[in-house]
């Protein structure tokens, strides 16, 4: 019976190992190019005087909500949000933020100003770069006040690896667990 306790200890500590080494050297990555629209803006005829039209823009935001869940606080998380288009900008918000907007089909539409960025918004200059805690998030994206309704590329990427120092400590608990059922097993198999 010992014989088979120190082996399941040994195999459980190889396998901490392995995973664990490949949690240092293993990254997960992904990239894509999706569409991101402003809304339109309204205009008002300037009365009294014509020509004197008001116009208000108003920063869009995603209906979707981005979740990052509470496994990913165990990870390195890099992501980089850029587009090309003069005028216009991303953030990223918390999806809790949408209660300041008025739902508009598949997106809020928000009054400028109204909404309170983590990363990005009207100051990024066309990248941000944003580490993910866990939480839910939504993509908010405006522009001048001369834009009308109109879409623009924004490409985006991510990296993720397992914290090193996770990693390092699950790599040096399956090391002691490898040696010591080896040794266990050692002991116990000269009986």
């Amino acid at each position: 019976m010992r014989k088979y306790i120190a082996i399941t200890i040994t195999i459980a500590g190889v396998l901490m190992v392995i995973f664990s080494s490949l949690g240092i050297t293993q990254n997960l990555s992904d990239a894509d190019t999706v569409d991101a629209m402003l809304p339109p803006c309204t205009v008002e005829d300037g009365v009294p005087f014509v020509g004197e039209d008001e116009v208000t823009c108003y920063w869009g935001m995603s209906g979707e909500v981005l979740e990052i869940p509470s496994e990913a606080i165990a990870a390195n998380v890099d992501v980089e949000i850029s587009w090309s288009k003069s005028g216009v900008w991303i953030g990223i918000a918390e999806a809790s933020e949408a209660s300041k907007c008025e739902l508009k089909g598949d997106y809020y539409e928000c009054q400028k100003e109204s909404v309170n960025m983590i990363a990005g918004g009207p100051n990024s200059d066309g990248v941000i770069t944003w580490q993910p805690v866990p939480g839910e998030y939504r993509f908010v994206a405006g522009g001048d006040d001369t834009q009308t309704l109109q879409q623009f590329d924004v490409d985006w990427t991510y990296q993720a690896s397992l914290k090193s120092t996770l990693a390092i400590g699950l790599l040096l608990v399956g090391l002691m667990l490898t040696i010591s059922g080896a040794i266990f097993w050692y002991k116990n198999s000269k009986k």
